[in-house]
């Protein structure tokens, strides 16, 4: 339908500009809106989608991981209500030889909680051989993605809100690529996009000094 001016929808026209302004946003103002334009030429549109969910999240750590066996990864998200929370997947970059795979939609995700004081556990399966004919082929399943469900901060304001996790149990001086999705009272993010992390394959060492204080 065309829109037509009320207090909350107001609309501006400065020369070839032109504003369309919703205050108070409410539930019932979502949807598609389009803007068309023509002239004897011919007509031309354009489209926006208004909507209440978070946009997709862009990844902020670094792209080489201090631990051989673990991963620190951090994001951030921008959202006007609050995150309650956060769908992480990940999995190990296949080989240049094996075949890529793809993260399923989220409802075909197996929606395991996080607990805080348990360990993420996914990945010491590493794979089988299937017999076809003369030949074999081997899956490996650590290129499998793997997900989990992270509760968001409830200190977090509306707005750029932040997020990391420690990725435990992957192997040292392997690429990993992890895919994030965010979630509000309004629905979920569209997944962000891939973002790629090695972690380190030297071993580290710490190094405790002991200081007495001598009169």
């Amino acid at each position: 339908m065309q829109l037509d001016t009320t207090e909350r929808r107001i609309m501006e026209s400065r020369g070839s500009r032109h504003t369309l302004m919703i205050r108070k946003v409410h539930r019932s103002d979502f949807g598609n809106y389009t803007c068309v334009a023509d002239n004897q030429l011919g007509k031309t549109r354009k489209s926006v989608q208004l909507t209440g969910k978070p946009n997709p999240a862009t990844f902020n750590s670094a792209s080489r991981g201090s631990w051989k066996d673990s991963y620190n990864i951090s994001w951030r998200v921008e959202s006007l209500s609050p995150i309650e929370e956060y769908k992480l997947l990940f999995r190990r970059l296949p080989d240049s030889n094996s075949e890529d795979g793809h993260p399923q939609p989220l409802h075909h995700q197996s929606q395991r909680k996080f607990i805080p004081g348990r360990e993420n556990k996914t990945y010491a399966a590493v794979g089988y051989s299937v017999g076809y004919g003369y030949g074999r082929q081997f899956i490996d399943r650590r290129t499998d993605w793997r997900d989990v469900i992270l509760p968001a901060s409830p200190s977090q304001s509306p707005g750029l809100q932040s997020m990391s996790y420690v990725i435990r149990g992957l192997e040292s001086g392997q690429n990993y690529e992890a895919k994030v999705q965010a979630r509000n009272k309004f629905g979920w993010s569209p997944i962000s996009e891939a973002f790629t992390f090695q972690t380190t394959d030297t071993g580290q060492y710490k190094f405790i000094i002991d200081l007495e204080n001598k009169t």
